[in-house]
């Protein structure tokens, strides 16, 4: 239910009176100025609950804003530690956490410049105004801390809020205005769109704010947040509404913010209307306003009048009798539908069900990104690439390896002989992989995630069943490697030999195109082709951990 106006008594703007000496006057020197006027301290005005003046279409817009930023930020998020693990992950949020920094650093600096090129406003400095904020903060229930400025600037207001700084910069030509007998009421409108908007912001859940703000640096998705800001533009101007107290007032105070303050009070508001009925109703002038966002301000003028036909029936009316026939009809016609939404009311219900929602949804793929079966899924994804699933090279496949018919699904018995080479120490991470068909000879393959100091993301292990096709897939994958023996990040290979003759068979090790450092070696005696694979890692790193005392099997 929406809140009723306000009616606010006349404000009195009392003269500033020189005498010729004063009191205090000391012969030779010039009289000392007047005090300045203060407004009266009785100026005591009814609570507003911001709450109950929110735009009926807010709180779903809101779900559908914090909904797919939770999701898409959580789900890239979860990709980052998947794939470049946690090191690119922590590294992420320090950017993050440096771009913030840098963000607050700037504003506090453009918080000094005004302080040293523009009039702050203070009960000593402009007691009116003063007075004025200090009466809306109060019947907004807004008490953070926030500060106004008075400057010469291009732009009626200017707002800038972040990380508990927020400054309102004010035009002078627009405060002397204001402070004019029987602008008051003007003035409690501007100012209640700027306490208004920083109390309507706080009583969003915070940490689903933050996600909306990072999903809106990526521009492209902007479709999914504007629609949300033009609702709480709407709310804001709501709130000014039930503080001015008077509809026509506030679009006299909206005129200023379209054309002007010279101009404010002589705008023709049938053909400002019928304006605003044109751009409604045709689907042109609105495309643009897709990815904005605030909306058009012909768009806030209907809004105000569908709001105050709720909250003061009497105001409206009143308003649309002052319009030509024409117009008049098209307006009640626009907010027979408005009126509809509002009767509705706000579905606060589906903010908590769609973040709700959103958080299932990201720990399901949290679930699947990290659980054992992920290794398999990668590997049927790669599957159609023609190589295993983490010995991808830049190298092109021979035309008779690609024509090959597709291996069929190797049998459990032959995946379970493969798993007992695989050392103990991760083999409960090992999972069944669909072979690739870019070699003959293949028996089963597996993938695992191996654990400790130095490993890898994966390790494959594919079974080969003569060793002619081991070293043909050695071959296929490492040739043209140079044989140095000594592995760097252009590609090297060479050949190993454990102590007692427990393992020995060749190696190479490269990184592919996409990124990924690769370190593929066989078990002669096995017939077990091993390969790799991390994108943290270079490939001496992984040559170091298959050469250190750690196990890498097969065994």
């Amino acid at each position: 239910m929406a809140a009723p106006f306000t009616r606010m008594p006349p404000a009195r703007n009392a003269r500033l009176e020189s005498p010729a000496v004063s009191d205090g006057a000391v012969a030779g020197l010039p009289a000392p100025p007047a005090p300045a006027a203060r407004p009266p301290a009785s100026d005591v005005r009814p609570a507003i609950d911001v709450r109950r003046l929110r735009h009926p279409a807010e709180p779903s817009r809101f779900a559908v804003a914090a909904a797919a930023s939770i999701l898409l930020i959580g789900v890239a998020l979860l990709l980052v530690a998947r794939l470049a693990g946690f090191f690119w992950l922590a590294a992420t949020g320090a950017a993050v956490l440096l771009a913030v920094g840098s963000s607050w650093c700037l504003v506090q600096v453009y918080r000094a410049r005004l302080l040293g090129d523009s009039a702050r406003v203070t009960p000593d400095t402009f007691p009116v105004l003063s007075a004025a904020a200090t009466a809306v903060k109060q019947q907004l229930g807004f008490a953070r801390p926030a500060e106004i400025f008075v400057a010469d600037i291009g732009r009626p207001v200017l707002f800038t809020s972040f990380l508990g700084t927020h400054v309102l910069v004010l035009q002078g030509d627009l405060v002397a205005d204001l402070l004019r007998p029987g602008n008051r009421a003007q003035l409690d409108f501007i100012l209640a769109t700027f306490f208004g908007k920083l109390q309507a912001r706080s009583l969003a859940w915070a940490p689903a704010r933050i996600a909306v703000g990072a999903l809106r640096l990526l521009r492209v998705l902007n479709f999914l947040v504007a629609p949300w800001e033009r609702a709480a533009v709407y709310t804001v101007d709501q709130v000014a509404a039930a503080c001015c107290g008077s509809l026509d007032q506030s679009v006299i105070a909206l005129n200023r913010l379209l054309v002007g303050t010279d101009l404010a009070a002589t705008v023709g508001m049938t053909g400002l209307m019928y304006q605003a009925v044109t751009v409604r109703i045709r689907w042109l002038p609105r495309l643009p306003r897709l990815y904005a966002r605030s909306p058009a301000m012909t768009d806030r003028y209907l809004n105000l009048l569908s709001y105050t036909g709720q909250s003061s029936p009497e105001q409206a009316r009143a308003f649309c009798a002052g319009l030509k026939r024409g117009t008049e009809l098209d307006i009640r016609e626009i907010l027979a539908k408005s009126a509809r939404l509002r009767q509705r009311g706000p579905r606060r219900r589906v903010v908590a069900v769609s973040i709700a929602a959103s958080a299932a949804l990201l720990g399901a793929a949290a679930y699947g990104l990290f659980s054992p079966a992920w290794p398999r899924l990668l590997a049927e994804l790669q599957r159609g690439r023609g190589v295993p699933p983490a010995a991808v090279t830049a190298k092109a496949v021979p035309p008779a390896a690609a024509a090959a018919p597709a291996v069929p699904q190797a049998p459990s018995d032959a995946v379970a002989s493969l798993e007992a080479h695989v050392p103990p120490a991760f083999t409960g991470s090992c999972a069944s992989s669909v072979p690739p068909a870019v070699t003959t000879g293949l028996v089963a393959a597996i993938a695992c995630t191996p654990a400790g100091s130095g490993a890898p993301a994966h390790v494959e292990y594919y079974q080969y069943a003569t060793a002619a096709d081991l070293d043909a897939a050695f071959s296929h994958y490492a040739g043209g490697i140079p044989a140095n023996g000594i592995c760097d990040q252009g590609g090297q290979r060479g050949t190993y030999q454990f102590a007692h003759g427990s393992a020995e068979g060749t190696w190479a090790c490269y990184g592919d195109s996409a990124g990924t450092s690769e370190m593929i070696w066989t078990n002669a005696g096995l017939n077990i082709l091993a390969s790799a694979n991390a994108r943290a890692q270079t490939p001496q790193q992984l040559n170091d951990w298959f050469f250190s005392p750690a196990q890498t099997g097969p065994r």
